[in-house]
């Protein structure tokens, strides 16, 4: 499982947590979603089972700016960050042998 948090700016102001959550396009493997409203913006950590790092980013990216051109055109993907997801580690990589 990976972690990626998409940090999004919106200059005319963030939309509530919940609809932002609510709105996000869920393809295959997001498993979940987490919020954390702003002003004028947001932090979104998604929770991806998918086979790969590369195709977990990519996911992120696709759904982060599918999301925004058409909720909030002018907002934009500031950053977007990867990780393991604590305690799924042996399941990435394998046992330690």
């Amino acid at each position: 499982m990976y972690l990626i948090l998409a940090q999004l700016d919106f200059p005319d102001g963030a939309p509530g947590a919940a609809e932002l959550r609510r709105a996000l396009p869920r393809p295959a493997g997001v498993e979940h979603v987490y919020v954390d409203g702003h002003a004028t913006s947001a932090e979104v950590v998604l929770f991806l089972a998918l086979p790969t790092l590369a195709e977990s980013e990519s996911t992120a990216r696709a759904l982060c700016n599918a999301y925004l051109r058409v909720h909030h055109p002018t907002a934009r993907l500031r950053t977007l960050t990867a990780s393991v997801a604590p305690g799924t580690e042996s399941a990435l990589l394998g046992p330690d042998d």
